[in-house]
């Protein structure tokens, strides 16, 4: 049962990015990362506040010519 419980919660990330990256112009391997370093960082709130910090971090970037 914890096995099914950690491959539907991957499996929720992996969509998640699907989403959110087409919004904010974001590949999902990206938000998958961000999501991992930010879950691994902050736990909960670093997951759900990590595609939010990603754009914003992504935007700026790209403003200042870095990528």
């Amino acid at each position: 049962a914890l096995v099914f419980l950690v491959v539907i919660h991957k499996l929720e990330y992996f969509l998640n990015a699907r989403i959110v990256g087409s919004r904010i112009h974001a590949r999902a391997w990206e938000l998958l990362v961000a999501m991992l370093v930010m879950e691994a960082a902050f736990g909960l709130a670093g997951v759900v506040a990590a595609p939010i910090y990603y754009a914003y971090l992504k935007r700026e970037l790209e403003a200042a010519r870095l990528i």
